[in-house]
Order: structure tokens, then sequence, then C-alpha cells
């Protein structure tokens, strides 16, 4: 699938990953960090409805709020441009801190969006970090069962999978990957 350019009103699955195989993050400081510039650059613009921080790449599905003006390009620019600096800064390094620019694809139906939401909830435990995706910090799974308030549109994700009592079940539910292959992370 070809990668556009971001337009209100869409859905995408943004990600990217460390550079040369690097840890990006090598902390909970450090995703802290990240997600602290995520909400004063990204959630401006958009809706949050998943995403991870792992070692060494990360996911986020949003969707480009209607009243997003300007370039759409320029706030994911900053964030990676923020963090970089201060992940060279901290770690006393130079360089080029993602691979990429900024990774994404649109997703254009229902039926993807929520098998993204329960891969990208998921990707914890897929990759071996976690034995439930609740025991993982840096995801948005506690984030969208949770009461209190959080940076996730937790109440349109629950109105996507149905009734709160069966929002864990339904974000733990085996992922069809087929049917996201073409939205999943690529090298």
């Amino acid at each position: 699938m070809k990668t556009t350019l971001m337009e209100p009103g869409k859905y995408y699955h943004v990600y990217n990953r460390a550079n040369n195989g690097d840890p990006l993050f090598e902390s909970e400081e450090a995703c802290r960090f990240f997600l602290k510039l995520y909400q004063a650059h990204i959630c401006p613009i958009a809706e949050t409805y998943a995403y991870c921080l792992l070692s060494d790449h990360l996911h986020f599905l949003i969707r480009i709020r209607e009243d997003a003006g300007g370039s759409l390009y320029k706030p994911f620019a900053l964030l990676f441009n923020s963090y970089s600096k201060g992940y060279n800064k901290h770690n006393e390094k130079v360089g080029k801190v993602f691979k990429f620019k900024l990774k994404r694809k649109e997703i254009r139906s229902t039926t993807c969006f929520l098998e993204m939401i329960r891969y990208v909830n998921q990707n914890p435990w897929r990759h071996g970090i976690a034995e439930h995706p609740a025991n993982y910090r840096f995801s948005s799974y506690r984030a969208t069962i949770t009461s209190g308030p959080t940076m996730v549109a937790k109440e349109q994700v629950q109105e996507y999978f149905g009734s709160h009592d069966n929002l864990e079940a339904n974000l733990l539910s085996q992922v069809d990957e087929s049917t996201i292959r073409t939205l999943m992370l690529e090298d």
C-alpha cells in the first residue's frame, strides 16, 4: 500500500523504528519523555486510539482532527526531532535516532481499524515483553480500559467494540493478521 499525505478526518497507523537497530527507548524515563512530547505535538491535531512504545519501535493509531490545518507533517517532524535531540543529549550521541522521517498508512475500513487496535495493544505480548498487555506500562491497553482520564479516545474505542464489559475481551481476541498485513510495520 502506498504511503499518502495525511488529511483531516482520516485514520492512520503511524509507526517508526530505531535507526541501525539501536534502542529507541532505553528506559521508562525515555518512554515518558516521548509520550510528553507526543501529547504536546500530536494530541492537538489528532485523536489517539491505540499506541505502543517498544525498545526498538513504536505504533500509534490516530485520526487527524477535522479542524487540523497547516502542514500535518510538521507536528510529527517536531515530535521526532525533539525526541532525537533529547535522546542524543542524554546518551551523549549524535546522529539519526529514527529510521524513518514518518511512516504512516491510511486505515480505510472499520474491520482493519479494529484489528489494528487489537494488534497495537497486544504488541508487548506478541514480542514476549509482557505476559499480558495489562502488565506493560507504555501501551494504550491500560489507558483504554481504565475509567480515569488518558490521552486515548477510549470512549470511541469502547463504542467500536460494544460495551465496556466486552472491551477487554475484544482487545485480547486473536488478531486476523491477513486483514491488516498491508498496514503493519515494514522494514
